[in-house]
Protein backbone atom coordinates (compact mmCIF):
# COMPACT_ATOMS: atom_id res chain seq x y z
CA UNK A 1 0.00 0.00 0.00
CA UNK A 2 0.95 3.70 -0.58
CA UNK A 3 -0.03 4.92 2.71
CA UNK A 4 0.36 3.14 5.87
CA UNK A 5 -0.43 4.78 9.29
CA UNK A 6 1.45 3.64 12.61
CA UNK A 7 -0.50 4.80 15.62
CA UNK A 8 1.92 6.14 18.86
CA UNK A 9 -0.36 7.50 20.93
CA UNK A 10 -4.06 7.80 21.52
CA UNK A 11 -4.74 9.38 25.10
CA UNK A 12 -5.33 13.38 25.29
CA UNK A 13 -3.83 15.70 28.13
CA UNK A 14 -3.70 12.98 30.99
CA UNK A 15 -1.49 9.91 29.99
CA UNK A 16 -2.51 6.51 31.47
CA UNK A 17 -0.85 3.53 32.31
CA UNK A 18 -1.63 1.78 28.75
CA UNK A 19 -1.93 5.01 26.50
CA UNK A 20 0.58 7.41 25.72
CA UNK A 21 -0.53 11.27 24.26
CA UNK A 22 -0.46 11.84 20.24
CA UNK A 23 1.95 10.86 18.00
CA UNK A 24 1.53 9.05 14.77
CA UNK A 25 3.75 7.89 11.79
CA UNK A 26 2.69 7.89 8.27
CA UNK A 27 4.82 5.85 5.58
CA UNK A 28 4.17 7.42 2.51
CA UNK A 29 5.89 5.29 -0.24
CA UNK A 30 8.53 4.34 2.48
CA UNK A 31 9.22 7.57 3.60
CA UNK A 32 8.71 8.38 7.37
CA UNK A 33 6.01 11.83 8.24
CA UNK A 34 5.79 12.12 12.68
CA UNK A 35 2.35 13.70 13.01
CA UNK A 36 2.47 15.71 16.48
CA UNK A 37 4.96 14.19 19.00
CA UNK A 38 3.73 13.82 22.57
CA UNK A 39 5.75 13.18 25.36
CA UNK A 40 7.61 9.47 25.03
CA UNK A 41 6.77 9.63 21.65
CA UNK A 42 10.58 8.35 20.79
CA UNK A 43 9.79 5.32 23.57
CA UNK A 44 6.95 4.31 21.19
CA UNK A 45 8.82 4.63 18.28
CA UNK A 46 11.25 2.55 19.44
CA UNK A 47 9.01 -0.09 20.67
CA UNK A 48 7.42 -0.63 17.60
CA UNK A 49 10.55 -0.27 15.35
CA UNK A 50 10.20 2.79 14.19
CA UNK A 51 12.84 3.89 11.95
CA UNK A 52 14.51 7.07 13.07
CA UNK A 53 16.77 7.73 9.83
CA UNK A 54 13.58 7.80 7.62
CA UNK A 55 12.16 10.76 9.83
CA UNK A 56 12.83 14.14 7.80
CA UNK A 57 9.52 15.96 8.73
CA UNK A 58 7.73 16.44 11.41
CA UNK A 59 4.24 17.75 11.53
CA UNK A 60 2.85 19.72 15.02
CA UNK A 61 -0.48 20.74 15.09
CA UNK A 62 -0.70 22.93 18.31
CA UNK A 63 1.77 23.69 21.16
CA UNK A 64 -0.29 21.98 23.78
CA UNK A 65 2.01 19.95 25.90
CA UNK A 66 0.72 16.38 25.05
CA UNK A 67 1.24 17.18 21.41
CA UNK A 68 4.70 19.12 21.03
CA UNK A 69 6.74 17.95 24.63
CA UNK A 70 8.37 15.07 22.78
CA UNK A 71 10.19 17.47 20.40
CA UNK A 72 12.73 18.31 22.60
CA UNK A 73 14.10 15.26 23.60
CA UNK A 74 13.75 13.78 20.27
CA UNK A 75 15.88 16.52 18.75
CA UNK A 76 18.52 15.72 21.41
CA UNK A 77 18.39 11.79 20.68
CA UNK A 78 18.70 12.52 16.59
CA UNK A 79 21.66 14.82 17.86
CA UNK A 80 23.39 11.91 19.82
CA UNK A 81 22.31 9.37 17.04
CA UNK A 82 24.96 11.24 14.75
CA UNK A 83 22.16 12.98 12.12
CA UNK A 84 23.64 14.60 9.82
CA UNK A 85 20.20 15.07 7.27
CA UNK A 86 18.34 17.98 7.29
CA UNK A 87 15.17 18.18 9.97
CA UNK A 88 11.95 19.90 8.78
CA UNK A 89 9.54 21.10 11.51
CA UNK A 90 6.34 22.38 10.60
CA UNK A 91 4.57 23.99 13.29
CA UNK A 92 2.36 27.09 14.15
CA UNK A 93 4.03 30.63 16.40
CA UNK A 94 5.78 30.55 18.60
CA UNK A 95 7.98 26.83 17.95
CA UNK A 96 11.26 28.49 16.61
CA UNK A 97 11.82 30.52 19.84
CA UNK A 98 10.76 27.89 22.47
CA UNK A 99 13.13 25.28 20.61
CA UNK A 100 16.35 28.17 20.59
CA UNK A 101 15.64 28.98 23.76
CA UNK A 102 15.39 24.95 24.51
CA UNK A 103 18.19 24.20 22.80
CA UNK A 104 20.12 26.90 24.55
CA UNK A 105 19.15 26.59 27.61
CA UNK A 106 20.44 23.05 27.40
CA UNK A 107 23.39 23.97 25.61
CA UNK A 108 22.90 21.22 22.87
CA UNK A 109 24.66 22.13 19.90
CA UNK A 110 22.55 20.09 16.38
CA UNK A 111 24.90 18.53 14.46
CA UNK A 112 22.85 18.40 11.54
CA UNK A 113 19.96 21.49 9.93
CA UNK A 114 17.01 22.09 11.77
CA UNK A 115 14.10 23.84 9.66
CA UNK A 116 11.37 25.27 11.24
CA UNK A 117 8.40 25.78 8.74
CA UNK A 118 6.06 28.38 10.71
CA UNK A 119 2.49 27.37 10.06
CA UNK A 120 -0.27 29.49 9.29
CA UNK A 121 -3.21 30.57 7.10
CA UNK A 122 -7.25 30.44 7.36
CA UNK A 123 -8.02 27.87 4.77
CA UNK A 124 -6.33 24.98 2.72
CA UNK A 125 -3.01 25.57 2.38
CA UNK A 126 -0.14 23.71 0.29
CA UNK A 127 2.97 23.43 3.11
CA UNK A 128 4.85 20.44 1.28
CA UNK A 129 4.73 19.35 -2.58
CA UNK A 130 7.48 16.75 -3.75
CA UNK A 131 7.36 14.00 -6.56
CA UNK A 132 4.97 11.64 -4.27
CA UNK A 133 2.71 13.69 -1.93
CA UNK A 134 1.14 16.85 -1.26
CA UNK A 135 0.63 18.00 2.46
CA UNK A 136 -1.94 20.55 3.13
CA UNK A 137 -2.22 22.89 6.69
CA UNK A 138 -5.58 23.97 7.46
CA UNK A 139 -6.91 25.86 10.71
CA UNK A 140 -8.72 23.55 13.39
CA UNK A 141 -10.68 25.49 16.32
CA UNK A 142 -8.85 25.20 19.92
CA UNK A 143 -8.08 26.94 22.73
CA UNK A 144 -4.43 28.13 20.99
CA UNK A 145 -3.76 28.47 17.43
CA UNK A 146 -4.12 24.82 16.14
CA UNK A 147 -3.71 23.18 12.34
CA UNK A 148 -4.81 19.80 11.10
CA UNK A 149 -2.95 18.44 8.25
CA UNK A 150 -4.17 16.58 4.89
CA UNK A 151 -1.50 14.34 3.20
CA UNK A 152 -2.55 13.57 -0.57
CA UNK A 153 -0.74 11.44 -2.81
CA UNK A 154 0.40 12.21 -6.12
CA UNK A 155 -1.62 10.68 -8.67
CA UNK A 156 0.21 7.51 -9.38
CA UNK A 157 1.35 6.63 -12.64
CA UNK A 158 -0.65 4.59 -14.98
CA UNK A 159 0.18 0.92 -15.18
CA UNK A 160 1.63 -1.12 -18.49
CA UNK A 161 0.05 -3.97 -20.04
CA UNK A 162 2.70 -6.19 -20.29
CA UNK A 163 1.27 -7.76 -23.38
CA UNK A 164 1.43 -4.87 -24.91
CA UNK A 165 4.94 -4.33 -24.37
CA UNK A 166 6.27 -7.13 -26.42
CA UNK A 167 3.35 -6.36 -28.95
CA UNK A 168 4.31 -3.01 -29.90
CA UNK A 169 7.67 -3.44 -28.69
CA UNK A 170 8.29 -0.72 -26.40
CA UNK A 171 11.30 1.07 -25.43
CA UNK A 172 11.94 2.25 -22.02
CA UNK A 173 11.64 6.07 -22.78
CA UNK A 174 7.98 4.57 -24.72
CA UNK A 175 6.91 2.84 -21.54
CA UNK A 176 7.75 5.84 -19.52
CA UNK A 177 5.67 8.12 -21.57
CA UNK A 178 2.91 6.26 -21.77
CA UNK A 179 2.63 5.63 -17.67
CA UNK A 180 2.71 9.24 -17.57
CA UNK A 181 -0.34 9.69 -19.94
CA UNK A 182 1.21 10.43 -22.75
CA UNK A 183 0.41 9.11 -26.16
CA UNK A 184 3.71 7.72 -27.91
CA UNK A 185 4.34 9.24 -31.11
CA UNK A 186 7.07 7.36 -33.03
CA UNK A 187 9.77 9.05 -35.77
CA UNK A 188 7.56 7.12 -38.61
CA UNK A 189 4.33 9.55 -37.56
CA UNK A 190 3.04 6.07 -35.90
CA UNK A 191 1.00 7.16 -32.98
CA UNK A 192 0.28 4.43 -30.44
CA UNK A 193 -2.38 6.07 -27.90
CA UNK A 194 -1.87 5.77 -23.69
CA UNK A 195 -4.98 4.40 -23.06
CA UNK A 196 -4.33 1.27 -25.69
CA UNK A 197 -1.10 0.27 -23.68
CA UNK A 198 -1.82 0.92 -20.51
CA UNK A 199 -4.67 1.27 -17.34
CA UNK A 200 -6.12 3.58 -15.36
CA UNK A 201 -4.04 4.37 -12.20
CA UNK A 202 -5.37 3.48 -8.73
CA UNK A 203 -6.80 6.38 -6.61
CA UNK A 204 -4.40 8.66 -5.14
CA UNK A 205 -4.17 7.80 -1.26
CA UNK A 206 -5.02 10.38 0.86
CA UNK A 207 -5.06 10.98 4.87
CA UNK A 208 -6.20 13.59 7.00
CA UNK A 209 -5.35 14.38 10.67
CA UNK A 210 -7.61 16.76 12.85
CA UNK A 211 -6.84 17.19 16.79
CA UNK A 212 -7.13 19.28 18.34
CA UNK A 213 -10.62 20.64 17.74
CA UNK A 214 -14.03 22.06 18.14
CA UNK A 215 -16.76 22.53 14.66
CA UNK A 216 -15.33 24.01 12.49
CA UNK A 217 -17.85 24.87 9.24
CA UNK A 218 -15.52 24.68 6.49
CA UNK A 219 -13.76 21.54 7.76
CA UNK A 220 -15.34 18.77 5.45
CA UNK A 221 -14.96 20.71 2.28
CA UNK A 222 -11.31 20.43 2.98
CA UNK A 223 -11.03 17.34 3.46
CA UNK A 224 -13.39 15.66 1.09
CA UNK A 225 -13.43 12.36 -0.12
CA UNK A 226 -10.31 11.38 2.43
CA UNK A 227 -9.97 8.16 2.61
CA UNK A 228 -8.99 7.67 6.10
CA UNK A 229 -9.83 10.77 9.01
CA UNK A 230 -7.97 10.77 12.60
CA UNK A 231 -10.20 12.73 14.27
CA UNK A 232 -9.78 13.07 17.88
CA UNK A 233 -12.82 12.08 20.20
CA UNK A 234 -11.60 13.34 23.64
CA UNK A 235 -15.41 12.81 25.28
CA UNK A 236 -18.60 10.92 24.96
CA UNK A 237 -21.87 12.05 25.13
CA UNK A 238 -21.62 12.51 28.29
CA UNK A 239 -19.20 14.94 28.59
CA UNK A 240 -20.56 17.32 25.50
CA UNK A 241 -20.60 20.30 27.79
CA UNK A 242 -16.93 19.70 28.24
CA UNK A 243 -16.01 19.09 24.53
CA UNK A 244 -17.21 22.68 23.77
CA UNK A 245 -15.75 24.39 27.21
CA UNK A 246 -12.14 23.15 26.32
CA UNK A 247 -12.23 23.53 22.43
CA UNK A 248 -12.36 19.31 21.94
CA UNK A 249 -14.89 17.17 19.97
CA UNK A 250 -17.22 14.17 21.19
CA UNK A 251 -17.25 11.00 19.13
CA UNK A 252 -20.50 11.95 17.82
CA UNK A 253 -19.23 14.90 16.82
CA UNK A 254 -16.44 13.30 14.94
CA UNK A 255 -18.13 11.06 13.31
CA UNK A 256 -20.72 13.53 12.10
CA UNK A 257 -17.54 15.53 10.73
CA UNK A 258 -17.10 12.39 8.72
CA UNK A 259 -20.37 11.74 7.54
CA UNK A 260 -20.24 15.25 6.09
CA UNK A 261 -16.71 15.56 4.48
CA UNK A 262 -17.97 11.71 2.78
CA UNK A 263 -14.73 10.45 4.34
CA UNK A 264 -14.56 6.09 4.13
CA UNK A 265 -13.06 5.90 7.75
CA UNK A 266 -13.29 7.26 10.46
CA UNK A 267 -10.32 6.70 13.37
CA UNK A 268 -10.99 8.24 16.97
CA UNK A 269 -8.62 8.84 19.49
CA UNK A 270 -6.95 11.60 22.10
CA UNK A 271 -9.03 10.04 24.70
CA UNK A 272 -9.50 11.44 27.75
CA UNK A 273 -8.35 9.02 31.05
CA UNK A 274 -11.94 9.30 32.20
CA UNK A 275 -12.16 6.75 29.81
CA UNK A 276 -11.00 3.32 31.00
CA UNK A 277 -11.77 1.78 26.95
CA UNK A 278 -12.55 3.66 24.13
CA UNK A 279 -15.52 1.58 23.43
CA UNK A 280 -18.37 3.90 24.30
CA UNK A 281 -16.88 6.37 21.97
CA UNK A 282 -16.81 3.58 19.46
CA UNK A 283 -19.88 2.93 20.39
CA UNK A 284 -21.38 6.60 20.16
CA UNK A 285 -19.54 7.25 16.67
CA UNK A 286 -20.36 4.23 14.66
CA UNK A 287 -24.46 5.59 15.42
CA UNK A 288 -23.83 8.14 13.27
CA UNK A 289 -20.64 6.93 10.98
CA UNK A 290 -20.80 2.92 10.90
CA UNK A 291 -17.00 2.62 9.50
CA UNK A 292 -15.48 4.50 12.96
CA UNK A 293 -12.79 2.67 15.08
CA UNK A 294 -11.15 3.30 18.23
CA UNK A 295 -7.34 3.68 17.18
CA UNK A 296 -5.08 1.22 19.08
CA UNK A 297 -1.80 1.87 20.36
CA UNK A 298 1.01 0.25 18.06
CA UNK A 299 -1.69 -1.00 15.04
CA UNK A 300 -0.97 0.11 11.61
CA UNK A 301 -3.70 1.00 9.23
CA UNK A 302 -3.53 0.40 5.44
CA UNK A 303 -4.80 3.98 3.43
CA UNK A 304 -6.20 3.57 0.50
Amino acid sequence: MAFRLTILGTSSALPTSDRYPTAHVLNVHERLFLIDCGEGTQMQMRRYKIRFGKINHIFISHLHGDHFFGVYPLLSTFNLMGRKNTLHLYVPSPAEELIARHLADFDINLGYELIVHTVSGRSLKSILVDKRVEVFSFPLKHRITTYGYLFREKTPDRNMISEKIEEYNLTIEEIATARRGGDIVRPSGQVIACGEVTLEPRHPATYAFCSDTGRVKKLASWIRGVDLLYHEATFGDDHDPLALKTGHSTARQAATVALEAGAKHLLLGHFSARYRSPAVLETEAREVFPDSAAAREGATYEIG
